[in-house]
This record gives C-alpha cells, sequence and structure tokens, in this order.
C-alpha cells in the first residue's frame, strides 16, 4: 500500500513540475477550456439528462469547448499559436474526467 501511494505522490510530482513550466498565458487557456467544458455539461446535463446519454452529452460538450477554443484562438486573437490550442485541448479533456465522475456519482446515487 505504501508503495501505491509513493507512485501517486510521484505522479502527482511529475504533472505539478509540469505544470509549473506553462506560460501564464497556456494556464488561462486551459482554465477557461476546463470552465466552459464542465459548466456546458453540467447545464446539458440537467436539460437533456432524461433524454440523452452521458455520451451523447460529452459529444455536445466536445462540440460546443473545441469551437470555443477555435473561435477564440483563430478568429479573434491576432495570431493563432497551437499551444494556447493543445493548453485548451488538455483543460477540455480535464473537464470531461470529471464529468465523467458527476456522472458515475449520479448513476451509482440511484
Amino acid at each position: 500500500m505504501e508503495n501505491l501511494f509513493a507512485k501517486i505522490k510521484t505522479a502527482c510530482l511529475t504533472v505539478v513540475v509540469w505544470l509549473n513550466q506553462w506560460a501564464k498565458d497556456h494556464i488561462l487557456h486551459f482554465a477557461v477550456a476546463d470552465n466552459i467544458a464542465t459548466v456546458s455539461g453540467i447545464i446539458l446535463s440537467f436539460i437533456f439528462g432524461w433524454i440523452l446519454s452521458p455520451g451523447w452529452i460529452a459529444v455536445a460538450v466536445v462540440f460546443i469547448t473545441a469551437a470555443a477554443i477555435l473561435l477564440k484562438d483563430c478568429w479573434i486573437d491576432d495570431s493563432a499559436d497551437w499551444r494556447d490550442i493543445l493548453a485548451g485541448l488538455i483543460g477540455l479533456a480535464w473537464a470531461l474526467l470529471k464529468l465523467w465522475l458527476f456522472w458515475l456519482a449520479i448513476v451509482l446515487a440511484r
């Protein structure tokens, strides 16, 4: 059991060191994409959760967030940076993980 906790601690420290190397702009892109995906996922879950499965809601969340990322980085910004788009996509992936945990908790609570 101690070996498992040591591996988890090492993995968390690796992620923290990797995130500390990011520029402030990339962290903001990550956070904005994460927030857009999480909020849209929760709203869609409450509105369409009785009709659609979590898989279809996740697809809608991906389209909404990817459209927001591409709209902001390719259309609004003066120069599109692939690292900003990548940071946004990583934020989207993080939000999908949180949403799947949210949906799993709802299913298990029934």
